[in-house]
């Protein structure tokens, strides 16, 4: 893996998302995570980075006076798009950075750390190796086989490309009428460049159901606790 180095970019936060899964009947990343909702850790993750030139929050244009709060010369609001493909794509249109980080605002525990890597990278997604025995499915619900899982890797987000790459990416997908899984997946399927695997973390969980937020609770409070710890170690 290569030395971390200082790179400027742009963030896109995706926060366009709703609360079906959730149970909720808001947009789950509104939703309250200790004292803040989940979408603001990685908003003020980003801006605390001197890299970061500029963060672009995409959200649906229904509530756009919620984020106007939020908004800055540094942080600019994008309308969604009906996709998650389709948001990302509109928010790249306004990236003038020679790199970008597209990030799930569902994901409030990325670290410094972690963009500090991805950015030693020129295209570079975070991911963990995969923990359970994964089972192929036929559409009869019976198990077709056991995929080796040696090679398996759970991708997250922030992923780091070069802004260039990402955006005739997402161009020549639209043309294709191709859907991705995720942002790496464009560059997988168009493209010769290789994305990297930079090592996430299992505490950068996505909030997607109750229970997620019931993790999500206990990682606030074991973060807290550790803080408060190597604070006392400090003195």
């Amino acid at each position: 893996m290569r030395q971390e180095s200082k790179k400027n970019y742009s963030a896109i936060i995706l926060a366009a998302g709703s609360g079906s899964r959730m149970a909720a009947n808001q947009n789950k990343i509104f939703l309250k995570l200790g004292d803040k909702a989940i979408f603001e850790y990685s908003l003020d993750l980003f801006l605390s980075d001197p890299d970061c030139q500029s963060i672009l929050l995409v959200g649906k244009p229904e509530e756009k006076a919620y984020f106007s709060r939020f908004l800055s010369e540094t942080v600019l609001f994008v309308p969604g798009g009906a996709e998650r493909q389709d948001s990302v794509r509109h928010a790249l249109a306004l990236v003038t950075s020679g790199n970008v980080m597209i990030h799930d605002g569902a994901r409030p525990f990325v670290t410094m750390s972690q963009l500090n890597l991805l950015k030693g990278q020129e295209n570079a997604i975070l991911a963990v190796p995969v923990k359970d025995t994964i089972k192929q499915v036929a559409q009869n619900h019976q198990i077709h086989q056991t995929v080796p899982r040696d090679a398996l890797w759970a991708a997250q987000t922030p992923q780091f490309f070069e802004t260039a790459l990402i955006k005739k990416m997402h161009d020549t997908a639209k043309l294709e009428n191709f859907l991705g899984t995720d942002d790496a997946s464009l560059v997988e399927a168009y493209a010769t460049n290789a994305v990297a695997i930079v090592s996430g973390s299992y505490e950068n969980i996505k909030i997607t159901t109750p229970e997620d937020l019931i993790f999500g609770e206990a990682i606030l409070t074991h973060r807290m606790r550790q803080e408060s710890c190597d604070k006392l170690e400090a003195r």
